[in-house]
């Protein structure tokens, strides 16, 4: 979706490397998975000029059940923790269970969580700073959808 919607990308996270993949470390450690930039494509004036974000992205089954426990966690959250250290993430949820009328992908723009708040959520083309039209999510969102329906089917117990 990031490279559609003209984004250079770069892997920035622990999982790149061996020690994030044998989870060593301390899990206050945290690394955004993505660092993205996008041409300012609408300023003649400042050709060149990026914005420039961090992105993690998780898998979330149960969206809302990990959303109230950040909200739980306050200021010793990741969401928290992160938001001191990363002033520019955003959090891309992919859930196969968004709820009704839901995206299967959700967002969090950290700046505006405050710790022990309500974490709120909106689809991923909802976030203006991103700029990500929403037919591009939803081109995506049918793919997921069936990739998740091909993983359940392949994950249920044969007869």
């Amino acid at each position: 979706m990031f490279r559609r919607a003209l984004y250079r990308m770069t892997r920035f996270g622990r999982e790149r490397d061996l020690r994030g993949m044998l989870k060593l470390g301390k899990d206050d450690d945290f690394v955004p998975d993505f660092l993205v930039l996008k041409e300012n494509l609408g300023s003649r004036d400042a050709p060149r000029v990026y914005g420039t974000f961090m992105i993690e992205v998780k898998y979330r089954a149960d969206l809302p059940r990990y959303l109230a426990l950040q909200e739980r966690g306050g200021a010793k959250s990741l969401l928290a923790k992160s938001k001191a250290k990363w002033p520019n993430l955003y959090v891309i949820f992919v859930t196969d269970r968004p709820g009704e009328g839901r995206s299967c992908f959700q967002a969090l723009d950290v700046s505006a969580y405050e710790p022990g708040g309500p974490v709120a959520t909106r689809p991923l083309y909802e976030m203006q700073a991103l700029d990500i039209y929403p037919n591009n999510v939803i081109e995506h969102e049918e793919l997921t959808r069936q990739l998740f329906g091909l993983l359940a089917s392949l994950s249920a117990p044969s007869r």
